[in-house]
């Protein structure tokens, strides 16, 4: 490998973006390589650069219009981009993994199309992806996850069994433990939904959402210490985030401290 390569690899898994984004230009620039300038439109659309990466994606198709990686590439940048309206967003990724899927059928592109469909509206069409992607490659577990996040509404029993292939396929996978969670909790399986939190939480030690359903949980147990030190890392990693304030004000008023609670309110409106 290319020393200036290796090092664009290892400055990205770093976590320093910017210089990496700097060292993947320079290299895709240098070699006017397709397979480059989507590297380096990858690290700017982590960094929020929408225009700057459309354009390395863009620079990549002008080289080859048939580039699988560049197709699927403009279909995540404009599922993920905030500078526009959903809908404009939704369609214009759709049709990049549309086209995309024209030149590579596989289980990772159905499952972005199908995740575009479901963020649409288009619930009929996004299972239709999903279950396509499951044919294709029945070990891809985030086909499995993000089929279930659709079946919840109408079938939860479904959604779990979609969600424990998932997590059968891969053990540590975060997010399907932590929809587990949610929906043992929902059905009364409190012994359960513990588990799934805790499993999201070995994953994901700082996740806001586990910590606050975990809190959630041990609050309606009368398990008050648990729950407070759950509520009060949440609420520290994501003070903003009205709900989970709110939550934990709630709780602090039920065990008795409600001048806490009077203060923890006031430091939304700060």
């Amino acid at each position: 490998m290319d020393p200036l390569e290796n090092e664009a690899k290892k400055t990205e898994e770093s976590g320093d973006l910017e210089s990496a984004l700097r060292l993947w230009k320079e290299l895709a620039t240098k070699r006017k390589d397709s397979v480059l300038f989507c590297d380096y439109g990858r690290v700017a659309e982590k960094l929020g650069l929408w225009d700057e990466a459309e354009n390395a994606f863009a620079t990549a198709l002008r080289m080859d219009q048939q580039f699988p990686p560049a197709l699927e590439s403009m279909g995540s940048l404009w599922f993920t981009r905030t500078d526009k309206s959903d809908a404009e967003s939704f369609q214009t990724a759709k049709e990049w993994f549309l086209k995309a899927l024209k030149y590579e059928r596989n289980a990772r592109l159905l499952t972005f199309l199908g995740a575009t469909y479901a963020a649409a509206g288009d619930i009929h069409e996004a299972r239709s992806a999903f279950e396509e992607a499951i044919l294709i490659d029945p070990d891809y577990e985030e086909a499995f996850y993000n089929l279930a996040k659709i079946e919840k509404d109408t079938g939860e029993r479904r959604a779990v069994d979609l969600l424990e292939k998932a997590i059968a396929i891969d053990p540590d996978y975060s997010l399907a433990h932590q929809e587990l969670g949610r929906l043992y909790q929902h059905a009364g399986d409190l012994t359960s939904a513990e588990y799934h939190f805790r499993r999201s939480l070995d994953g994901d030690p700082t996740d806001y959402w586990s910590h606050l359903f975990l809190a959630n949980l041990f609050a309606a147990q009368g398990k008050n210490l648990e729950a407070e030190k759950m509520y009060r890392f949440a609420t520290s990693v994501h003070p903003e985030i009205r709900a989970g304030v709110e939550f934990f004000a709630r709780f602090l008023t039920s065990i008795g401290k409600q001048e806490e609670a009077s203060s923890v309110r006031a430091g939304l409106s700060r």
